[in-house]
């Protein structure tokens, strides 16, 4: 039996992140949570800043990153992280 999980990074393009009228980059931007920051594109730069790829995770990597485990026939027990190298903490 194998038994592995995806584990994704921000969906920054996602409407969390970026809809337009209350995603987290606009309430980030209202709540001064971005020093310096005077646009949405300001505060989105600040985070994509943070991850070594310069990118978020979207739903072609995560699907990548399925085929893959599903492909291995002696991994298991795997936690594949598909964020561009950020480090995800709780």
């Amino acid at each position: 039996m194998k038994v592995n999980s995806i584990c994704p990074g921000n969906f920054y393009d996602g409407p969390l992140w970026s809809n337009p009228e209350n995603g987290l980059f606009v309430q980030y931007l209202a709540a001064g949570k971005v020093p310096g920051a005077k646009t949405v594109q300001d505060v989105k730069d600040f985070y994509l800043a943070q991850v070594p790829m310069r990118k978020g995770c979207n739903p072609e990597d995560v699907a990548k990153a399925i085929f893959y485990a599903i492909e291995q026939t002696g991994e298991t027990g795997q936690a594949i992280p598909v964020t561009g190298g950020q480090v995800m903490l709780a």
